[in-house]
């Protein structure tokens, strides 16, 4: 039984009908296995976290993890080991769905096979070269590897703060990146990450480690064709890590 407490003088009220139930929201169920890339055998105790959520976990002892409850969007999924290299996926994750996911990761120290290649820059170096010659034009505000170390920061919240044109909105703990800019005035930008539309996983919350580069767009008018949505309305953030450049 449930007794409510009322202060002096306040008359009894009859309790009205209950409210109504919040909708089902439509989530998603993440599973996988984290695996050496040589010998396939499992690897324990991997940390593996959805960049910008809450969602992290570490995989059992056949390797394995699970997530219940997820968003439909898309994520960058990251995963760390022990002794092996850190690895990042771009994954879309659509409403109601169940997905399972075999992850690899490189031992450190292991000398793999020599990568040859004849004629063509591999797509690392595409990109790179491609953020230059972005950065030459002089659209937008470029923020460097240096740049970003010189910061000291933890978060893209304080490389993003004192950019021209952006303002950074916080509350109960929760930062937004808005741009000022935008024919629509102040709104939110749209975020890519390593060439990829990440709805859920941009945010100013993501750590430093691992960025390489990030280009700020203001406006749609300021932002490169290959970054805007068909319904962009604001700017838009492009981040770049070591696996995407």
């Amino acid at each position: 039984m449930t007794v409510a407490l009322a202060g002096a003088g306040a008359r009894a009220q009859t309790p009205g009908p209950p409210p109504p139930s919040p909708p089902l929201r439509l989530a998603t169920r993440v599973t996988g296995g984290v695996l050496n890339v040589q010998t396939r055998a499992p690897i324990i105790g991997a940390q593996v976290a959805l960049l910008g959520t809450a969602f992290l976990t570490g995989s059992d002892s056949a390797g394995r993890f699970v997530y219940v409850g997820v968003a439909a969007g898309t994520y960058l999924l990251q995963v760390r080991a022990i002794g092996y290299d850190s690895q990042r996926w771009v994954i879309e994750l659509g409403p109601g769905d169940t997905v399972d996911y075999q992850l690899e990761l490189v031992p450190l120290g292991v000398e793999l096979a020599p990568v040859i290649i004849e004629g063509r820059p591999a797509p690392f170096q595409l990109r790179a070269q491609e953020f230059e010659r972005r950065r030459a034009a002089k659209r937008g505000v470029f923020l460097t590897a240096e740049h970003i170390r010189a910061t000291k920061a933890a978060t893209l919240v304080d490389v993003l703060r004192g950019v021209p044109g952006v303002r950074i909105a916080c509350r109960s703990g929760t930062c937004v990146v808005e741009m000022m800019r935008s024919a629509r005035g102040l709104c939110r930008a749209d975020w890519v990450v390593d060439g990829f539309p990440a709805s859920q996983s941009g945010t100013p919350h993501l750590p430093t480690v691992g960025i390489v580069g990030v280009e700020v767009y203001r406006s749609p008018n300021e932002t490169p064709t290959e970054f805007l949505k068909s319904d962009s309305q604001c700017g838009v953030v492009v981040i770049w890590t070591r696996s995407g450049l």
